[in-house]
């Protein structure tokens, strides 16, 4: 099943050298010819330090289990590692190609939702009924998400990516009913992203 990875990385230096920008790029090349999904860097709006890296693989095992120790990424990451750090990288179940992850939007919203697990079946309940709600207020942009597969925990972990014309709309979705209607929810984590183009 394809899925979509989901990485952040951590910049020492608040603006990327012309050097770490060409060896970010270099990874972007290396991976996508891997694995044969596009590959996007967006930086955090809250704290421009952070880079989260989106791509996909055919499954986890072909990203963990054959890119991960494959010369092309040890080369790569040993060219990078006095200039980033990885914090973490996790999957999800959403297509790599999926068009609702609006990458186009000038604001991308990326949620992680914290839910119990005996409540994920009420939180997918909840969602799917507030959907019609979130594209109202996310148009004309779209929004996607998906189940975190690799779990760091007990809990299920949802995330979802909203388009938005600018962080003060997104904030404000937040607070409304419609979201407050979500159950199971223990913690959420919203951040704002931007892609960024270094070629």
């Amino acid at each position: 099943m394809p899925v979509t990875e989901v990485a952040l990385l951590r910049l020492k230096e608040q603006e990327p050298s012309a050097t770490v920008k060409s060896g970010l790029l270099d990874a972007a090349k290396e991976q996508s010819a891997w694995s044969k999904y596009s590959v996007h860097f967006l930086r955090q709006v809250e704290d421009p330090v952070f880079v989260y890296l989106l791509g996909g693989w055919d499954s986890v095992a072909e990203h963990l289990g054959d890119w991960i120790t494959s010369e092309p990424n040890q080369r790569l990451l040993a060219q990078l590692k006095d200039d980033l750090d990885i914090e973490w990288v996790f999957h999800l179940d959403i297509h790599p190609s999926d068009p609702r992850i609006p990458l186009n939007a000038p604001i991308l919203g990326i949620s992680r939702y914290f839910v119990e697990p005996s409540k994920k079946a009420a939180f997918d309940s909840a969602f799917k009924a507030g959907v019609p709600h979130l594209g109202e207020n996310t148009a004309p942009f779209t929004y996607g998400g998906g189940w975190r597969l690799d779990k760091a925990g007990e809990d299920e972990e949802f995330v979802l990516f909203s388009g938005w014309n600018n962080v003060e709309d997104h904030l404000g979705f937040a607070e409304s009913d419609v979201f407050k209607a979500f159950e199971g929810i223990k913690s959420a984590e919203i951040k704002h992203i931007r892609l960024v183009n270094w070629d």
